[in-house]
């Protein structure tokens, strides 16, 4: 099989368990599925020997007269089929209503149910069913408070990679404001061409932004000094190293992402940055448009500030990479990556580990 075009989103994977944030999870894929003409399959897992086991726990609390063991081993296979039947039955009527929404909108659907451990018969079913994008509620039943990550989405987005919308909200997708996570890296390039393919689609606004931590830089800097003065006979210029310090970190971090952004307005969004007529918004008439974009650039702690300025724009999205430019081998997703999908107040897509170089500045 060929390599997938970049530019098309052919089939769309849902993670379905008929909670609150599965059914709004639904409502997104509907809306993306039919900007793209994706197909979508619904999957579920139910975990029928956990039962099982929970009913085998449970026999010596049962009556005397059901301790005998050919009546008891009678119960244990009737509660074996109720159990395997039974379960399989509710996951596909969990399933069946959102085949109908689906069908309505004339979206091509499908579903799969698997028994096992949850996080592992989804995954199982993600690997399997080898779509473009992964659309999952960020919690399960269990009601989702800031910074909360349900514990089959953690799995999922760790397990998987692959693109992985977590969803939070149900949004229009009119014109939104999308902002994308820039470090320069391959992932964050990847993820702000998934950004473009959905503002392309409609109509929407993209935010570049870039962060540097300059605290971690001002308090090693201090330590630094602190210990230097105080050590025997060394001569040390706090006042002008700090100037120093200033100059060639926290504003050479700040200069590096504008030159980030920069790059990457020019390269992926197709916005020649070098004219000062197309930066202030002058262009021929009858000159394709390119995609409306704001970069910005922030100093403090990273997700802290991503978080912060999503909120601020009341953004639809927040794109971001799975790994950052300075990963190690074997990460499964980044911790900026994962701070963002549990404390952002909006949907957050991961995109996909990308294996080009990193950006040269």
């Amino acid at each position: 099989m060929g390599a997938k075009r970049a530019d098309i989103l052919e089939k769309i994977i849902l993670c379905f368990d008929n909670s609150e944030t599965a059914i709004t999870a639904s409502k997104m894929s509907i809306k993306i599925a039919g900007l793209f003409g994706s197909s979508v399959v619904a999957v579920h897992g139910y975990n029928a020997v956990m039962h099982e086991s929970a009913f085998k726990t449970m026999e010596p609390t049962l009556p005397v007269r059901y301790h005998e063991e050919e009546l008891m081993q009678k119960h244990r296979s009737s509660h074996t089929v109720l159990i395997n039947v039974g379960m399989e039955k509710i996951s596909r009527s969990y399933l069946q209503p959102l085949e109908e929404k689906f069908v309505k909108e004339s979206i091509s659907f499908k579903t799969a149910v698997r028994e096992g451990k949850n996080f592992i018969s989804v995954n199982g079913m993600i690997n399997d069913e080898d779509g473009d994008l992964v659309v999952i509620g960020v919690s399960g039943f269990n009601a989702a408070r800031p910074g909360f990550l349900g514990s089959v989405c953690l799995r999922v987005l760790r397990g998987n990679d692959r693109n992985v919308l977590i969803v939070k909200k149900d949004v229009e997708l009119d014109r939104p404001d999308i902002v994308v996570c820039l470090d320069g890296s391959s992932s964050a390039s990847g993820a702000l061409k998934a950004a473009k393919k959905f503002a392309d689609k409609t109509g929407g606004q993209i935010h570049l932004v870039y962060v540097f931590d300059s605290t971690i830089h001002t308090e090693l800097f201090g330590r630094l000094k602190e210990s230097l003065v105080n050590g025997d006979g060394f001569n040390f210029n706090g006042k002008e190293q700090e100037k120093i310090h200033d100059e060639f970190i926290d504003k050479g971090l700040a200069r590096v992402g504008r030159m980030i952004l920069d790059k990457a307005e020019n390269e992926i969004l197709g916005v020649d940055n070098t004219d000062a007529l197309h930066g202030a918004g002058w262009g021929l008439v009858g000159e394709a448009q390119s995609t409306r974009c704001v970069k910005e650039v922030f100093a403090g702690h990273i997700y802290e500030k991503i978080c912060e300025y999503a909120e601020k724009v009341n953004a639809a999205f927040v794109f971001t990479g799975r790994v950052g430019r300075h990963h190690c081998p074997g990460t499964d997703v980044g911790s900026v990556t994962e701070n963002i999908a549990r404390y952002a107040n909006t949907n957050v897509y991961v995109a996909k580990r990308e294996e080009e170089a990193q950006w040269q500045i």
